[in-house]
C-alpha cells in the first residue's frame, strides 16, 4: 500500500521494536550489498520479498513487497502477538476476511505465522488514508459520499461476521482509482491481547461497550460516527448531524439498526430528495410555469456532484505529478510532459459536463430510471479508464510511455455514453447483484485499459475479471470480460488460448443481445487466425454469422464493422488473395466512423488498403493519409507514426527520394526510442539494402551494425554483413542455409526474408566468381518470390524481383527476356540511370 497509518503518538519509535527492527536492518544489508557488490539477496518472509517499510502503528508494521509467483505488488502487515491464541484468532479471521469479496474492504491474499508474528499478505493500493485526504478542501457531500463507501465495506464484513474494533480515518484509504478500502479488521483486539489486556481499538474512535472488552458490530457504527464528525468539522449539515449523533450514543441499541441503515442514511441527502419531490410534482401538471423554472434551478443545484466525483480520479495534484514524471522519461517523456495531463484536464472536465447534463435529464424525466442508469454506468466505466490511465502514466518507464500514450489518447468518448444507453438491448442485471456487476465492469475496463498501454498486468487483471463475471453468470459481463481477455491473451501471441476465449465471448454475447461484442470478439478472432499460419478455420463460414450482425447494427456499431471487415481483409491477405484482401479493406474504410476514441486502431485500414493497391500515385496517397491520421492524435514522433513514415519509404520506388525518407525516421526512432530495438533494425535493415544497391559497402556495413544480435533481421543482416566486408566465402555459406531454411516456414513473411538471403548469397558468389552457384542462388530465389502472389503489388516484392532479373541478366547466356523485365521497373522506378543504361545496352531499347 502506497499510504498506511503513520505511528500512533502512545506507540513505540521503530528503533524501540527489536523484532520488526531485525526486518528493517536485513533489508537495509540487502540494499547495501546490491548497490555495493551489485549482488541483491532478498530478505523474504515466506516466499514473499519484503523491499521496504512503508508504514509503522498500534496494528504493527506494513512492508511493500513483491511476491514472485504471482508477479505482483503486495502489502505484508506483521502484528506482534506473544499469546497463541491470538495469534490463532487473527490468523482465523485473516482467513474469513481472505473470503470475503467486497469492492469496500481490501483484499486479504495470505495468512500465516513466523516468529510469534502473524502475517497478512493484502492488495497493495496506490492512495491515501482519509484522514490525508479530509485535509483538503471537501465539500460535506464529498465527506458524506466516501464515509458511506465505507460504511458499506463494514456492513459487508458485519454480514460475514467479522468486527472491524478499530475503524477510524487512518484505517480507510482512498485508491488511485476512486474506491474506498476498509483496512485492518480484527487486529486491534489481537494487539490489546499481546499487551497484558490493554484496551482495544484507538480510545478517540472506540465506543462504550468496547472499552469494557464488549466489541459489538455497533461499536464499528460509533467509529464511523466520530470519524465523519471530525471529518465534517464542528458545523455539519442537520441531516449529517443527526446521523452523527444516532450513529454515537451510549447505548448501542439506540444506535441504528445495522451498519447497512447506517450507510443508507448517507445516501439520503435532504436536498436531492425534496429536489425530486418538487420534480415530481411539477410532471403532474400541480404548479405553473415559475415554479417550474424554479424547479429546474434546483436541478442544476443537485446536479453539481460530478466534479467532485472526477477529482477524486483527476486533479491538479494528479496533473502536476504526471507532468513531472513525463519529463523525466527522456527527450521524449519532455516531448509530451506539458501536453498530456492537459488533454487529460480536458476529458474530466468533459466528464463532469456529460454527468451533469445526465442528472439533469434524470431531473426532468427526460430518461427512464433504466436508461439514467445505464448513462451513469458507461460513465463509471469511463472513469475507471481514466484513473486506470493516470496509475499507468504514473509508472510508466521510458520504454513503456509509448504504449501508456496509446491508453491515454485513446479513452472512451463520454459523449457518446448516452446513446449507448438508448441503443442497447441489453437486459440490466437483477437488483440483486447490480452493485457487484457495476464493480466487475469497471475490473473489465481496467484489464482492457491495461492491455491497450501493454502493460505487464493486463493479464492478471484480465484473468480476474473474466472470474468474476463467471461467478456472477450475467451473460453481458461474461461476454465483456471474456472478449477482453482474449484481447490480452493476443497481445501476448497467445493465439490458441485467445481464440478459445472469443468464442466464449460470442457465445454470450450473442445469448444476451449484444452484437456489438459479438462482433468485437469475432473480427479479434479473425485477426488471431490471419497471423496463425496454423489455423485453417472456416472464415467464410465466421464471416457468414458476423456480417449480417454487423451490418443489422447501423446506425450504430461503425467501430466493429469496419474491424470486422479490416480483419476479414487481413485474412484474405494472410492467404495470399491481395483481389480479396482490398475488397474487405474498402468496405472497412467506408464503415470506418470518424472522430473516435478507436481512431488509433482503426488508421491501420488505410495502410492496409495501400498495401494492395497497384496504382502508385493512389497508394502513395493511401500510406501519407495513414501517416497524416496518426500523427494527427499521437503525434509525429511517436513509434507508430514513425512506422507509419518508414512503410510508406519503403513503398517510394525511387531511391533517391526513399532513402532520405528512411534516414529522417531512423534517426527519429535512435533518439527518441532507442529501446524499441525490433523496430529500428527493421528500419536499418532497409537502409542497409538501399546503401549494398547503391554500392556503397562502408554505409551498408554502418547500417547493418546497428542491428542488435537478438533481433531477427539481424540473421540475414550478418550474412549481408560479411558481403560488404569482404567476407564473401562465410556471406555465400550462411545465407544459402538460411533461405533453405527460410523456405520452409510457414509464415509468408518468413519465406519472404528468405528470399534476401538467396539474393545475399547469390551477390557474394558473383563477386567470387562462382557462377554456377550464382544462378542456383538466384533460381532459388526466384522460386522463393514467384510463390509469394499476396505480396506481388508490393514495391518490396517488385524492388527485389526487378533485382534478382538484373542479376541474371548479368549471367544467363540469353539474358535479353530477363533485362526486359528488370529494365521496365526500374526506367519507371526513376532513380536507378546507371542500370537502366546497362539494361538498354542488353535490350538494344532506348
Amino acid at each position: 500500500m502506497a499510504s498506511e497509518p503513520t505511528a500512533d503518538e502512545d506507540e513505540p519509535a521503530l528503533s524501540e521494536r527489536p523484532a520488526h527492527d531485525a526486518l528493517s536492518r536485513a533489508v537495509a544489508r540487502s540494499r547495501i550489498a546490491g548497490k555495493l557488490f551489485a549482488r541483491h539477496e532478498p530478505v523474504k518472509l515466506g516466499r514473499y520479498h519484503l523491499l521496504e517499510q512503508v508504514g509503522a502503528g498500534g496494528m504493527g508494521i506494513v512492508w511493500g513487497a513483491w511476491d514472485p509467483e504471482l508477479d505482483r505488488r503486495v502489502a505484508i502487515k506483521l502484528v506482534k502477538t506473544e499469546l497463541a491464541s491470538a495469534r490463532e484468532r487473527i490468523v482465523r479471521e485473516g482467513q474469513a476476511l481472505a473470503k470475503l469479496s467486497h469492492p469496500n474492504v481490501v483484499p486479504i491474499y495470505d495468512v500465516g505465522v513466523v516468529d510469534e508474528q502473524v502475517y497478512l499478505v493484502m492488495e497493495w493500493v496506490r492512495g491515501e488514508n482519509l484522514r490525508t485526504w479530509a485535509t483538503k478542501p471537501r465539500t460535506n457531500r464529498e465527506i458524506a459520499a466516501v464515509y458511506r463507501t465505507a460504511a458499506q465495506g463494514l456492513a459487508a464484513a458485519h454480514a460475514a461476521g467479522l468486527v472491524h474494533r478499530d475503524f477510524k480515518p487512518d484505517n480507510a484509504m482512498i485508491g488511485a482509482d476512486g474506491r474506498v478500502r476498509v483496512l485492518d479488521f480484527g487486529l486491534a483486539r489481537g494487539h490489546a491481547e499481546a499487551s497484558d489486556g490493554a484496551r482495544a481499538g484507538t480510545p478517540m474512535y472506540m465506543a462504550p461497550e468496547q472499552a469494557d472488552g464488549d466489541a459489538l458490530p455497533a461499536s464499528d457504527q460509533f467509529s464511523v460516527g466520530i470519524s465523519l464528525h471530525e471529518a465534517l468539522g464542528k458545523a455539519p449539515p442537520r441531516w449529517l448531524a443527526e446521523i452523527i449523533e444516532r450513529a454515537t450514543q451510549p447505548e448501542p441499541a439506540q444506535r441504528f439498526a445495522s451498519m447497512d441503515d447506517l450507510a443508507e442514511a448517507l445516501g439520503r441527502d435532504p436536498a436531492i430528495v425534496w429536489r425530486r419531490r418538487i420534480l415530481a410534482v411539477g410532471a403532474l401538471g400541480l404548479a405553473g410555469g415559475a415554479f417550474a423554472v424554479g424547479a429546474m434551478r434546483s436541478g442544476e443545484e443537485s446536479c453539481t456532484g460530478g466534479a467532485a466525483e472526477i477529482a477524486m480520479v483527476w486533479n491538479a495534484g494528479a496533473s502536476a505529478g504526471i507532468t513531472a514524471h513525463l519529463r523525466m522519461l527522456g527527450p521524449y517523456g519532455l516531448q509530451i510532459a506539458d501536453a498530456v495531463p492537459a488533454e487529460l484536464d480536458r476529458y474530466a472536465t468533459g466528464w463532469a459536463t456529460a454527468h451533469r447534463d445526465a442528472c439533469r435529464s434524470h431531473e426532468r424525466r427526460e430518461l427512464t430510471p433504466e436508461l439514467y442508469a445505464a448513462d451513469v454506468g458507461c460513465l463509471a466505466r469511463a472513469r475507471v479508464a481514466l484513473a486506470t490511465t493516470r496509475e499507468i502514466l504514473a509508472a510508466a518507464s521510458v520504454d513503456g510511455l509509448p504504449d501508456a500514450l496509446v491508453a491515454a489518447r485513446g479513452l472512451p468518448m463520454v459523449d457518446g455514453c448516452r446513446f449507448e444507453a438508448e441503443t442497447s438491448e441489453v437486459a440490466p442485471p437483477p437488483a440483486s447483484i447490480a452493485a457487484r456487476v457495476a464493480d466487475v465492469s469497471g475490473d473489465v475496463v481496467r484489464a482492457r485499459t491495461l492491455a491497450i498501454a501493454a502493460d505487464p498486468r493486463a493479464l492478471e487483471a484480465a484473468e480476474q475479471a473474466d472470474r468474476a463475471a463467471v461467478q456472477l453468470a450475467y451473460s453481458p459481463l461474461v461476454a465483456k470480460a471474456a472478449l477482453v481477455h482474449g484481447f490480452v491473451l493476443l497481445g501476448r501471441d497467445e493465439r490458441v488460448a485467445s481464440i478459445a476465449a472469443f468464442d466464449r465471448a460470442t457465445s454470450a454475447a450473442l445469448q444476451s443481445r449484444d452484437p456489438a461484442t459479438a462482433v468485437e470478439a469475432i473480427a479479434r478472432k479473425l485477426f488471431a487466425v490471419a497471423i496463425d499460419s496454423n489455423e485453417t478455420a472456416d472464415t467464410g463460414a465466421i464471416l457468414a454469422l458476423a456480417e449480417p450482425l454487423a451490418l443489422g447494427m447501423r446506425p450504430s456499431g461503425g467501430f466493429v464493422r469496419s474491424l470486422l471487415f479490416n480483419n476479414a481483409g487481413t485474412v484474405r491477405l494472410a492467404r495470399q488473395d491481395p483481389v480479396g484482401a482490398r475488397e474487405w479493406f474498402e468496405k472497412a474504410l467506408r464503415e470506418r466512423p470518424a472522430g473516435t476514441a478507436d481512431g488509433i486502431e482503426l488508421a491501420a485500414i488505410v495502410g492496409n488498403l495501400g498495401l494492395v493497391e497497384s496504382d502508385h500515385a493512389k497508394r502513395d496517397a493511401l500510406f501519407r493519409r495513414e501517416g497524416d491520421e496518426i500523427e494527427a492524435v499521437l503525434g509525429a514522433d511517436h513509434p507508430r507514426a514513425l512506422d507509419a513514415r518508414i512503410r510508406a519509404a519503403m513503398f517510394v520506388e525511387n531511391p533517391m527520394q526513399a532513402r532520405p525518407s528512411l534516414e529522417t525516421a531512423c534517426g527519429r526512432y535512435r533518439l527518441l526510442h532507442p529501446s524499441l530495438v525490433m523496430r529500428a533494425a527493421q528500419c536499418a535493415y532497409e537502409l542497409a539494402w538501399f546503401a549494398e544497391e547503391a554500392g556503397d559497402d562502408a554505409a551498408a556495413a554502418v547500417e547493418l551494425a546497428k542491428i542488435e544480435p537478438s533481433q531477427f533481421e539481424a540473421r540475414i543482416a550478418h550474412g549481408y554483413e560479411l558481403l560488404v566486408t569482404g567476407k564473401l566465402a562465410g556471406a555465400s555459406r550462411e545465407m544459402v542455409a538460411m533461405g533453405e531454411q527460410l523456405a520452409k516456414e510457414s509464415h509468408f513473411w518468413l519465406r519472404w526474408r528468405g528470399v534476401d538471403a538467396y539474393l545475399v548469397a547469390a551477390l557474394a558468389q558473383h563477386r567470387l566468381g562462382d557462377r554456377e552457384l550464382e544462378r542456383k542462388s538466384l533460381d532459388n530465389a526466384l522460386m522463393a518470390i514467384s510463390a509469394l502472389e499476396g505480396l506481388k503489388t508490393t514495391t518490396f516484392y517488385q524492388r527485389r524481383l526487378a533485382r534478382i532479373h538484373l542479376l541474371l541478366a548479368r549471367i544467363v547466356p540469353d539474358p535479353e527476356e530477363h533485362a526486359r523485365t528488370a529494365l521496365a521497373w526500374y526506367r519507371a522506378a526513376g532513380g536507378y540511370d546507371a542500370v537502366v543504361a546497362e539494361l538498354e545496352a542488353v535490350t538494344g531499347s532506348r
